[in-house]
Formats: structure tokens, C-alpha cells, sequence
């Protein structure tokens, strides 16, 4: 690993390096509070049935918080290690927001009937772990074999299906009331759960053809949608637990 001026990050593009380090920063602030909020509603929460939803916000924010954390790190040294480490964060962080959208469609008035499931939500959930296991088998090992190529295209694909995996059931409660807290939760992270998966492709540029300063430039944007997105979920969840707390 070695230190990188921010100049030199990435496609070598100063101003690029520099709108990534200061979002990767707002990123980690927003998941740091984005989590602790995500805590105290656990905490505050008296419906036993969302206890499984608040629990991935808290992995949300805590994936979020280390992908903000390697970004920052990423652009003052220049480490394969912090890069996949950072990529990593960003699937993980993706997958726990695409699982927390489905449990708000499977704890809302909109889901069928437990016996006109074809599968329990049980089972739902062991087959959606046995799928983050083998992508992350995968992902681990094409890049043990230093296979960068193939480690992009695994997160950009890995990103794309659970983000719209996680999209198709925030498309599935749109009809639901207007104004609850979990409606509302759910509008302001779905365009974080856009962006995440936007960020996971767009290094699958890289593999076509596109040239790195635009990689770059694309990524940069995107990270700060997301610490803007991220802000305007925590202030949700923020007036959540004040409501909760003089409930």
C-alpha cells in the first residue's frame, strides 16, 4: 500500500478525487447517524414484526459507514485491499437495504396471505442468504486470484440484482397509505438503494472500454447523491424516534 496524493487517485483527475473524499466523508458521517437512529428506533419500537426491518438499517448504516470510511482511505493510499474491502461495504450495504425493503412489503397489508405464498418468508430469507453467500464466495475468490476484471463484474451484477430486487418490492408499496412512518422511510430510501446500485456498475465501465476519468467522474456524483440521500433518511428516522419517544 502506498500514499497517494488525491491528485493521483483513481483516473488521476484532481477534481473527481477530491468531490469523492468529501462525499465518502458525508457518507460516513450520514451512516454513523443513519445507524444510531436506526438503534433507537429498535429501541423504541414496540411492533415486534419490524424488528427485523430496523435491524437491517443498522447493518445499512454500519456497511455504509465502512464504504465512506474506505473511500476516504482510498484516496490518500493507493491498496487493492481498501478497494475490495470498500466494494464489498457497497454490495453488503445494498443487499441490507434491498432486505429492508422487503420486509416492509411482507409486514404491510399488501402481502398475500402466509398460505397463498409460494414460499414463507422463512425460507425467502435462507434463500436470499444462500445467494450472499455464493456472491461473496465469488467475489472473494476471483479476486485471491487477482482477477480484477472478473471482481467488477460480479459487484456490478451482484449490485444491480439486489438493488432491484430491493426496488421491486418499494414499487410494490407504492399504492400503500400515504404518510406512515414506514411509507415515508421507505420513500427516501429507495433513491439510496438507486444510487448504491448505480455505484456498483459503474466500474463495469471500466471493463468496456470507458475511459477512467469518466468511471470516475460518474462514481463521484453518485457518492454524493447518496450522502445526500443518506442525510434526508437519517432526519426521517431522527423525527421517528422523537415521535416514538413521547409516544
Amino acid at each position: 500500500m502506498a500514499l497517494a496524493p488525491l491528485t493521483a487517485h483513481a483516473s488521476g483527475d484532481p477534481s473527481a478525487a477530491v468531490v469523492h473524499f468529501l462525499g465518502s466523508v458525508l457518507i460516513a458521517a450520514a451512516a454513523l447517524l443513519f445507524g444510531y437512529y436506526a438503534v433507537l428506533n429498535i429501541r423504541l419500537n414496540r411492533l415486534e414484526s419490524q424488528g427485523p426491518f430496523w435491524r437491517y438499517l443498522v447493518a445499512v448504516g454500519a456497511t455504509a459507514g465502512c464504504y465512506g470510511l474506505l473511500g476516504v482511505a482510498e484516496t490518500v493510499a493507493d491498496s487493492r485491499v481498501l478497494a475490495a474491502f470498500g466494494d464489498g461495504a457497497l454490495l453488503f450495504c445494498i443487499v441490507f437495504l434491498a432486505f429492508s425493503m422487503r420486509e416492509v412489503y411482507y409486514n404491510s397489508a399488501l402481502a398475500p396471505p402466509p398460505d397463498d405464498r409460494r414460499f414463507s418468508l422463512e425460507s425467502l430469507r435462507r434463500i436470499e442468504a444462500a445467494f450472499v453467500v455464493v456472491i461473496l464466495a465469488e467475489w472473494v475468490a476471483v479476486l485471491l486470484i487477482d482477477q480484477t476484471t472478473v471482481a467488477r463484474i460480479v459487484k456490478g451484477l451482484g449490485s444491480v440484482a439486489f438493488a432491484a430486487y430491493g426496488a421491486v418490492f418499494a414499487e410494490k408499496l407504492e399504492s400503500m397509505a400515504r404518510g406512515t412512518t414506514l411509507d415515508t422511510l421507505r420513500r427516501h430510501l429507495l433513491p439510496v438503494l438507486v444510487c448504491l446500485g448505480a455505484l456498483g456498475v459503474a466500474d463495469l465501465g471500466l471493463a468496456v472500454g470507458v475511459s477512467p476519468v469518466v468511471v470516475q467522474g460518474i462514481k463521484s456524483v453518485f457518492v454524493v447523491l447518496v450522502a445526500g440521500f443518506l442525510v434526508t433518511a437519517t432526519i426521517r428516522l431522527q423525527q421517528n424516534v422523537e415521535g416514538l419517544s413521547t409516544a
